[in-house]
């Protein structure tokens, strides 16, 4: 399994930090992809080259106002956002693309679960799932804790809603922290063996300051036995996804407890 680190693009200490830090791959928000201009995009590209580290992930999938569940549904300005950010994506590595984006997905007050469920199949199978495979780029669901989202709140759930999609290129996601909130088990990784393309990974528990920080120590939580079913289930990558208080020092430490472990 790959590990890599959720960090924005355009921050180049970060990424320096992160190649020198021993990470496989960065993870960025997929808005700054559809987003820049390309006058950003080709700055961003050549920070990259120069540490010599891809961008294989990439959160944030869509913006608040782009709503996916609803009345409010505009397909032509979906597509649009999509294709750029996809394109752009794949000339930097792009393989996989979280769709967690609460804002986008929640039902609106009154809305229906049965056909909120249905729109979000639609969308993965007519059209994200579509122009993400034409780069040859997955779509992973991130379960999203109810705090945040009101549908796709568990595992199997964001698996569920991957097979109903019937797009070879749509997954299911763990993330620690949702996970812990929600009441989800490394059992249920283990289940969805060969469903689960994407991780992430962080000390979720909770604090004043922060709702999850770097993983920085083994005793801190029972990262080897999320590790260990991510392995078993055939999980390619998993992204650190966490608050940080001093990225330089913080950063390797994360890395290396996770590949050590």
């Amino acid at each position: 399994m790959r590990y890599g680190v959720c960090i924005g693009l355009d921050n180049c200490d970060k990424v320096r930090i992160a190649a020198n830090s021993g990470f496989d791959y960065i993870e960025c928000g997929f808005g700054t992809l559809a987003r820049c201009s390309d006058e950003e995009f080709e700055l961003y590209k050549k920070v990259l080259d120069e540490k010599n580290i891809r961008v294989e992930a990439a959160n944030g999938f869509l913006p608040g106002e782009l709503k996916v569940c609803g009345e409010n549904v505009d397909s032509d300005a979906l597509c649009a956002y999509i294709e750029k950010g996809m394109q752009r994506g794949h000339q930097i590595g792009l393989k996989t693309v979280v769709f967690g984006s609460g804002g986008a997905r929640s039902l609106p007050d009154g809305w229906d679960y049965r056909d909120g469920f249905l729109q979000l199949a639609e969308f993965l199978r007519d059209i994200a799932g579509p122009i993400a495979a034409k780069y040859g780029i997955r779509i992973v669901m991130e379960p999203l804790r109810r705090k945040e989202c009101n549908i796709i709140n568990t595992v199997k759930e964001g698996v569920m809603l991957a097979a109903c999609s019937e797009r070879e290129n749509v997954g299911g996601l763990a993330d620690l922290f949702h996970m812990v909130e929600e009441g989800d088990t490394t059992e249920d990784i283990k289940d969805l063996k060969g469903y689960l393309w994407h991780a992430h990974i962080s000390n979720p528990v909770k604090r004043e300051n922060a709702n999850r920080i770097y993983p920085l120590g083994e005793n801190e939580f029972d990262y080897k036995s999320f590790i260990e079913a991510l392995e078993y289930s055939g999980c390619e990558r998993c992204s650190i996804e966490a608050a940080c208080f001093d990225f330089e020092k913080e950063a390797p430490v994360a890395a290396q407890l996770l590949k050590r472990i």
